[in-house]
């Protein structure tokens, strides 16, 4: 039995099509996958510490694609390099690696990237 239902399997390929911003380079395992469409988010965060209730800000960096666009990805081991993309779909010409800090995969359309790396 698989575990994604195949209306999963192809709303997230929609997905990738009608909200993706960004193009990624996968290297799984060592290998550079093909270019693939994905959704890239990022946003600032200000927390309070723990030491000494000083404020603490930081950006988030989360990347979403059809689990079936990067096969055996594995977190800790595996990097991705995001080109962004304008308001039409053309490179911007700004990149960034990141490797893969941890993702989710709850069997939905798309499988949830966090990113670590100079940020």
């Amino acid at each position: 039995m698989k575990p994604r239902s195949p209306i999963f399997e192809r709303m997230g390929e929609s997905f990738d099509r009608a909200f993706g911003n960004a193009d990624a380079v996968f290297t799984i395992n060592g290998v550079a996958l093909a270019p693939v469409r994905v959704i890239f988010r990022q946003w600032r965060e200000v927390d309070e510490g723990e030491e000494q209730g000083q404020s603490v800000e930081g950006t988030t960096h989360l990347l979403a694609v059809a689990h079936s666009k990067v096969p055996g990805l594995q977190s800790q081991r595996d990097s991705v390099t995001v080109h962004e993309l304008d308001a039409l779909g053309s490179p911007t010409g700004v990149s960034a690696t990141y490797q893969i800090k941890n993702h989710s995969d709850d069997a939905r359309a798309m499988l949830r990237i966090y990113l670590s790396g100079d940020i």
